[in-house]
C-alpha cells in the first residue's frame, strides 16, 4: 500500500535572508481606507526620503499569498502595521512579523480603534497614532527620518581637493589667493588644502607670495 502523501506546508521553510535597502512593508485594512488616499501618504514620504513602501497587492507572484507576504516581511528593513479596525489579515501579518523576530511598528486611528481595545503587549510597541492623513504623514515621515537618517556628506577636505583640481585644470598657475577667491573660501583654508596636494596632485612654481599652482605635469 502506498504511503499517504504529506501535505505541503503553506509557508516554505526557505525564506529570503537578504534585506532590501530602504524598503518598508506596509499592511492596512483595504476595507477601512480608500486605497488611493491612504497610499498617497506613503508615496509622498517615499519620494521625499527615497524609500520604497511595499504593499502586498502591488506585486504579482506565483507564490501563495501568505508566502508572498512572508517574503516581503523578511526582505523589508521593518514594517508598519495599521491595526485600525482590527482587520484580521493585518493582525495575522503582524503576528508573522513578530514570530520571525522582525522589527514592527504599529499605526492606528483611535477614533476607529480605542487604545483600550489594543492588547497590552501591543501597546508596548512603538506606534504611530493619528486621526487624519496629514497626521499619519507627519508620523511616517518622522519614523523614516529616524530609521533612514541622511547619509553623511563626503569628507569636506576631499571635496575641496576636487574643487581645487577643477579650478586649476581650467586655469593653471593661479596663486593661493586666486584659488581661495575662485572657491569662496578663506586664504588660510586654501593654503591648507593646497599644501596637502603639493607633491601628489599639484606642482608649484615660485616662492612664498609669488607661488603658483598647477596640476601635476602641467607646470611650465
Amino acid at each position: 500500500m502506498a504511503s499517504p502523501s504529506v501535505p505541503t506546508p503553506i509557508l516554505a521553510t526557505t525564506l529570503p535572508t537578504g534585506k532590501k535597502a530602504r524598503q518598508v512593508f506596509v499592511a492596512y485594512s483595504y476595507k477601512l481606507y480608500s486605497t488611493p488616499d491612504y497610499r498617497s501618504v506613503y508615496k509622498r514620504v517615499g519620494k521625499a526620503f527615497d524609500v520604497e513602501f511595499v504593499f502586498a497587492d502591488e506585486k504579482i507572484t506565483n507564490l501563495h499569498i501568505l508566502q508572498k507576504i512572508a517574503n516581503f516581511i523578511r526582505e523589508a528593513q521593518f514594517a508598519i502595521y495599521d491595526i485600525s479596525g482590527w482587520n484580521p489579515n493585518v493582525t495575522l501579518e503582524l503576528g508573522l512579523s513578530l514570530g520571525y523576530g522582525e522589527r514592527a511598528y504599529i499605526a492606528f486611528d483611535p477614533t476607529k480603534t480605542p487604545v483600550d481595545d489594543v492588547p497590552a503587549d501591543l501597546r508596548g510597541l512603538d506606534r504611530l497614532q493619528y486621526t487624519s492623513y496629514s497626521e499619519l504623514e507627519t508620523g511616517v515621515a518622522r519614523l523614516i527620518s529616524q530609521e533612514f537618517p541622511p547619509e553623511k556628506k563626503e569628507d569636506p577636505i576631499a571635496e575641496l581637493r576636487g574643487q581645487v583640481l577643477g579650478v586649476l585644470d581650467q586655469t593653471p598657475g593661479l596663486s593661493r589667493s586666486a584659488v581661495a577667491t575662485a572657491l569662496g573660501i578663506s586664504p588660510e583654508l586654501a593654503s591648507f588644502v593646497l599644501g596637502q596636494m603639493v607633491g601628489t596632485e599639484l606642482d608649484t612654481r615660485g616662492e612664498k607670495r609669488g607661488r603658483r599652482y598647477y596640476p601635476t605635469g602641467r607646470a611650465p
